[in-house]
């Protein structure tokens, strides 16, 4: 949970100093099912020393009602590219545990992929399944 806030607080302070392409609307957009039930994020993204970060969110960007949130080195492609991904609602926090990705472009100020996977709760329950998640961001 402290990773999550971190980055939101990060995201957040970053995009209130710069503007930021990928949140014009103009292609960028996460989407995913959660246990079947189909969801349609904003986006934001930036890249910081070569580290794209990539968040999907409902709400305002200072203050997410839900988000996905994921890193891919600046350049990478194929199999499995994203890393920390994280998916949050009011419920709790989800981290993966299971999970495959793969990101198709990456270059020119812009990335595209898909993913899926399993994901456990940071406050324990059960976990959820992710699947049919597509992305593609500006930055």
């Amino acid at each position: 949970m402290k990773k999550i806030f971190l980055f939101f607080s990060a995201s957040a302070m970053v995009l209130s100093l710069n503007s930021c392409s990928s949140d014009d609307g103009g292609g960028s957009s996460v989407s995913l099912k959660v246990d079947g039930v189909s969801k349609s994020f904003k986006v934001v993204s930036e890249d910081f020393g070569g580290v794209l970060f990539v968040t999907g969110y409902k709400g305002s960007v200072s203050n997410p009602t839900e988000f996905v949130s994921f890193t891919i080195e600046s350049g990478a492609t194929g199999a499995n590219a994203i890393t920390d991904f994280s998916y949050d609602n009011t419920t709790d926090s989800y981290d993966a545990t299971t999970f495959t990705s793969n990101v198709s472009e990456n270059a020119n100020g812009k990335v595209k992929g898909t993913f899926s996977g399993t994901l456990e709760p940071f406050e324990g329950g059960s976990d959820i399944v992710i699947t049919d998640g597509k992305f593609s961001a500006k930055y």
